[in-house]
């Protein structure tokens, strides 16, 4: 299923959220004017239902967090999960020497009302011996929020931006605008009240021998039994990592191996 950016609608909804609740005093408005300040500044990315492209663990992803880089300074990423759409806004900041990626998220309310936020960030803290990646989240008031519902939810959101990280890691990975867009457009329909077009980016895997050579034996000495081996990320000997499409690899003679698949592609 394809999807488009909700980064315009986002943008307008939130804008008049930050007025209304800066003129009443509440501290959540600066979480929603810094959404809203970042939208025009970012690079934009849609991805499948749900906001994941793999299930390999972040494998892929280096150790040492404050390493893991962002494919532009600012992202947005867009996806639905069913009737539900989320945007989720990326940045890197850079304190005390160290890199870090805060994450912002914005959702549909679901109750024909348009967009909603949650208030407060959310950065990767720490990766756990099992390879996951824990995170830490903060208010208004920059209290954790650790384990609460809010916590969680951002978190989970917070997932799509490192598998996007993930991806564009690997040396036959790229992003490509899909379609460009002209500003002298975009400050007309501003002018006339419309939502501006924003350009979206998709993935584009690079398809090459590296991507085709992974039908070697493995464990039985006769082969494998015939079976789909999914999309992966794998580490070179040389440090490179590579994007490895997902394929049918093994002996039919010797059986077959029924997996669901998944898809890999970005929405455009």
């Amino acid at each position: 299923m394809h999807v488009r950016t909700y980064a315009a609608q986002v943008e307008r909804a939130l804008g008049i959220a930050a007025e209304e609740l800066t003129a009443t005093g509440r501290p959540e408005a600066a979480f929603a004017h810094a959404i809203v300040r970042a939208i025009p500044a970012a690079q934009h990315f849609t991805l499948p239902a749900g906001g994941r492209l793999f299930d390999d663990g972040l494998r892929g992803l280096d150790t040492d967090l404050h390493a893991i880089r962002l494919p532009f300074p600012i992202v947005t990423i867009s996806f639905a999960d069913g009737a539900r759409r989320t945007l989720v806004i990326a940045q890197e900041q850079h304190e005390a020497g160290q890199n870090t990626i805060v994450v912002r998220v914005a959702v549909d309310t679901g109750d024909g009302q348009g967009w909603g936020f949650y208030p407060c960030t959310a950065q990767p803290e720490q990766r756990h011996d099992d390879g996951s990646i824990g995170w830490q989240c903060f208010d208004s008031i920059g209290s954790r929020l650790d384990r609460t519902p809010m916590h969680e939810a951002v978190m989970a959101a917070g997932r799509s931006v490192l598998e996007l990280a993930e991806a564009l890691s690997c040396n036959n990975v790229a992003s490509e605008v899909v379609e460009r867009v002209d500003p002298a457009v975009n400050a007309r329909r501003r002018r006339q009240g419309k939502l501006p077009l924003y350009e979206t980016r998709a993935l584009v895997v690079k398809v090459g021998d590296v991507a085709h050579a992974i039908g070697s034996p493995m464990g039985d000495r006769n082969g494998p039994r015939e079976h789909l081996r999914r999309g992966h990320v794998r580490r070179l000997p040389d440090g490179r990592k590579t994007w490895v499409q997902a394929c049918v690899v093994g002996s039919r003679a010797l059986g077959v191996v029924r997996k669901s698949a998944y898809a890999v592609e970005v929405a455009r």
